[in-house]
């Protein structure tokens, strides 16, 4: 089994968090009443539940939990910056979780580790060449 590199371990963790976090306020929203309060909670739920989902599979190595987690780092990205844009009251430890793991999940060696990237033809010793170098 590949070792699962530190970066995966901690957006997992904060993953985790952020879906008890999630569901809770989701829960409570929902019990509170209202129209918006009753989306705004079921939201919060399903992102949760999907936060939670992420976890479990990153924690796992399993290649559907970084899709699931790239997805729900997109999807939380994306209602954030709307919350900013138009209702002044986004959570920003959403949008720092949401970033972190974007930005852990992306380097090759991670997606290696989950199996989405296979290591024949790939050197990670060797730097990119770039071609402005005249090597």
């Amino acid at each position: 089994m590949e070792k699962r590199p530190i970066s995966v371990t901690l957006v997992a963790l904060l993953a985790l968090g952020l879906a008890i976090y999630s569901v809770a306020s989701g829960v409570i929203a929902i019990q509170d009443g209202g129209a918006d309060g009753v989306a705004d909670g079921t939201f919060h739920v399903v992102l949760g539940i999907g936060a939670l989902a992420g976890a479990v599979g990153s924690f796992r190595l399993a290649a559907w939990g970084w899709t699931v987690l790239m997805t729900w780092a997109v999807v939380v990205l994306t209602h954030q910056i709307l919350r900013y844009l138009f209702f002044d009251d986004p959570n920003y430890a959403d949008m720092a979780v949401g970033a972190f793991a974007v930005l852990a999940l992306s380097p090759l060696d991670v997606q290696i580790a989950f199996g989405l990237r296979h290591t024949r033809n790939v050197e990670l010793g060797r730097p990119t060449r770039n071609p402005i170098d005249h090597d």
